[in-house]
């Protein structure tokens, strides 16, 4: 009788650690970690090459200057820009706050960006432009992959330089 109580006992406990690990939310690392992949996929050293499609979803949307994107617009608006002609993309990713539940997460933070890319005036000159964005994005589990479902972003300083009359 004392093993079949022991065992029911380690079946019990087994449950419940099992139960805890399958309805765990998901990690602020995680969430951090998945916003770090998706602009990594978006700078120029990674863009075209498929990461930005495998870490959104298939219904992503993005607000980015007062415009509501699909990730295919979004892409179409970047052609525009000639975005795959940019020299270099840099983003840090600050002050971050995050609401997690069991399928998907919630992230504010503050987002300083570096863009260098010819200038629109002479594209033999490169501009530099440093942006200073508050965002907010939710981040939800596929699976067991978590994804990029939506992403919104403000911005509140930019600053361009033409860098050839930088000494």
């Amino acid at each position: 009788m004392k093993l079949l109580s022991s065992q029911l006992l380690v079946c019990l406990l087994l449950t419940n650690f099992w139960s805890a690990v399958v309805h765990a939310e998901i990690s602020e690392k995680d969430t951090v970690k998945t916003l770090e992949s998706f602009f990594s996929a978006l700078s120029v050293e990674n863009y075209g090459n498929g990461d930005l499609e495998n870490i959104v979803t298939d219904d992503f949307v993005i607000f980015e200057m007062g415009q509501r994107f699909t990730l295919p617009q979004f892409k179409e608006f970047l052609a525009s820009a000639n975005y795959t002609d940019w020299v270099s993309t840099r983003w840090v990713l600050s002050n971050h706050t995050v609401t997690s539940g069991q399928e998907s997460a919630h992230i504010f933070y503050q987002n300083d960006g570096v863009f260098i890319f010819p200038s629109a005036s002479d594209p033999e000159k490169l501009s530099k432009q440093q942006n200073m964005w508050l965002e907010s994005a939710l981040v939800v589990k596929e699976g067991e992959i978590l994804k990029l479902k939506f992403l919104q972003s403000e911005n509140v300083t930019r600053v361009d330089t033409n860098l050839d009359d930088v000494d």
